[in-house]
């Protein structure tokens, strides 16, 4: 029980330092390189190195998603600059471009009144991952960011499992 509690003070110290890094516990323990029978948890899940190594899946991911959001902004930017209507290109039935980047490319382009329809949509997908929120800033203002039913969609409340680990901390 140790280990999961000088775990989590890392964890919590970590968001501290940098509220971009989320609080999760799951996502933590897979950023390791973890062996099993070799080394002991205590210094595999309680060191600088592991905080470290979750910083860096952690920014991996965001980079990744960022790539993502890119490509599919591009190919939209690319038909809309080439006469499509903006409402024809980001209503049509197309796999490679997400709720989030719908929304994107509308704000981007000015069109709120077109962003409020795939709100709902890009919520759900960043409760899927809060990690599209820093993807996203590469594109809209953090205050442009979606929001469900008027307030912004992400909770920076750790979840009740967290809550738990940081009050037996205390």
């Amino acid at each position: 029980m140790r280990v999961w509690t000088a775990a989590a003070q890392l964890l919590v110290q970590l968001h501290g330092e940098d509220p971009a890094i989320p609080i999760d516990p799951e996502l933590f323990v897979a950023s390791q390189s973890l062996k099993p029978g070799v080394g002991d948890a205590w210094s595999d899940l309680t060191s600088a190195a592991a905080g470290e190594a979750y910083r860096r899946r952690v920014r991996g991911i965001v980079r990744q998603l960022e790539r993502e959001l890119r490509r599919e902004i591009t190919r939209a930017e690319r038909s809309i600059l080439s006469g499509r209507p903006i409402d024809e290109v980001l209503g049509e039935r197309d796999a490679r471009l997400s709720a989030l980047g719908r929304y994107l490319v509308a704000a981007r382009a000015g069109r709120m009144d077109l962003a409020v329809k795939f709100e709902e949509g890009a919520a759900a997908q960043h409760r899927s991952c809060p990690l599209y929120r820093p993807a996203s800033l590469a594109f809209l203002p953090a205050d442009r960011y979606p929001a469900a039913d008027g307030r912004p969609i992400i909770d920076h409340r750790p979840s009740p499992v967290v809550r738990a680990m940081i009050a037996s901390l205390n």
